[in-house]
């Protein structure tokens, strides 16, 4: 038994230092976005903002601090859905700000998701060169459109997006969002998105900044119209066109708000988890079992060898089980250095890291439980007897 765990942790060890290598290199060579120079020199350009206001989703600081950017030549353009949460005093000041628009969507035609649907009626109402498609849950620092607009003029870019910063002011958040990015960030080469030699192509749904000449030749959203993963779809597309992706260091730009109920974490990461794998129960099997195994049981080993080397009569030296606590004491170290690379990155807070395993266990189950539970108020509503995407 002893034999087994040591070489499974061997194996664990080797998995996580790969995938921490590929995490640094992915990372390096990230641009920050240009410090606002307090004399603004030739013409400025025109940017037109859109913002979706979702039910469910609390937009008064995101409005607050949209409507508070400085920048003179702009264009706020809200597209609200339904009954937007949106306290009265912001409502107030939106109707009182003269760059700001109202655009009030009703039900998406057949075959459009209602985010396609809503990105494209804010298309129709811009008038600038630049359009920023921007999600309510993102709460802009100052001159972050300025600063972001002069980037992308600066490295030439037709869509430009970032990462920013990430708000975790719970326990769960704390325990579970950095695990998430842990996992979705483990594949992804930022450094491979910027290369324009590369095939690699992403972006951050949230904030997606494109010069309206790149949009309109891709078809905009109009042209992804029912296809759940959008975001995705144009970012390769401006890859695959030979325009240019760039994606930057938001987090002096923007905060994205998080979710500090743990029914909000496990409706929202368990929609996203449906989408990449639907109703796959095999798919899912496996991959909860990969998470479980990576993450959970390296460190479930040590302590089980560490409670054998103080309760067994053989001597340490000589137990088969101090090879495994040393192994995979080296596995947990490369975790926590992991996380705190991923914390320097994305200015999250990383204090729950030694709680891993937990975090392990719940997404496993989460992955499970989303590919054979089928919630139609999760990904659809119904149109005139038609399923539509949200």
């Amino acid at each position: 038994m002893a034999t087994i765990a040591f070489f499974y942790e061997v194996l664990a060890l080797l998995i996580a230092a790969v995938m921490f290598l590929v995490f640094v290199r992915g990372t390096q060579g990230v641009p920050l976005p240009p410090e606002v120079r307090a004399r603004r020199r030739g013409p400025l350009s025109g940017l037109s903002v859109v913002v979706v206001l979702e039910p469910d989703v609390d937009a008064d600081h995101c409005v607050a601090a949209l409507l508070a950017q400085e920048y003179p030549k702009l264009d706020l353009i809200f597209v609200v859905q339904g009954a937007a949460a949106v306290g009265a005093p912001v409502w107030a000041k939106i109707e009182a700000d003269p760059r700001a628009q109202i655009i009030a969507q009703e039900d998406p035609p057949v075959g459009w998701t209602r985010h396609n649907d809503a990105y494209a009626a804010g298309f129709r109402a811009a008038r600038f060169d630049h359009m920023l498609f921007m999600d309510a849950n993102i709460l802009l620092r100052r001159d972050a459109l300025e600063r972001a607009l002069s980037l992308a003029k600066q490295r030439g870019t037709d869509l430009l997006t970032i990462f920013p910063a990430l708000t975790a002011t719970s326990r769960v958040e704390r325990l579970m969002i950095p695990f998430f990015l842990q996992l979705t960030l483990a594949g992804v080469s930022l450094r491979k998105i910027n290369d324009p030699g590369s095939d690699a192509a992403g972006g951050f749904a949230p904030f997606f900044l494109f010069r309206r000449a790149a949009y309109e030749a891709l078809g905009g959203h109009a042209a992804v119209r029912g296809d759940r993963f959008s975001d995705s779809t144009l970012a390769q597309r401006i890859k695959d066109r030979g325009y240019r992706l760039l994606v930057a260091d938001g987090t002096e730009l923007a905060v994205l708000q998080g979710q500090s109920r743990f029914r909000d974490i496990w409706k929202s990461w368990s929609q996203s988890f449906s989408e990449a794998i639907g109703n796959d129960v095999k798919q899912a099997v496996l991959l909860a079992t990969i998470v479980l195994g990576l993450f959970a049981v390296p460190w479930l080993l040590v302590v089980w060898a560490i409670v054998d080397l103080a309760t067994a009569p053989t001597p340490v030296a000589q137990s088969p089980w101090l090879g495994v606590a040393i192994i995979g004491s080296a596995n947990i170290m490369l975790g926590m250095l992991h996380r705190r690379s991923l914390r320097n990155l994305l200015d999250i807070d990383d204090s729950l890291a030694w709680m891993q395993p937990l975090a392990a266990l719940i997404t496993a189950v989460m992955i499970v439980a989303s590919s054979v539970q089928v919630d139609a108020t999760w990904l659809r509503r119904v149109t005139n007897g038609v399923p539509v995407e949200r």
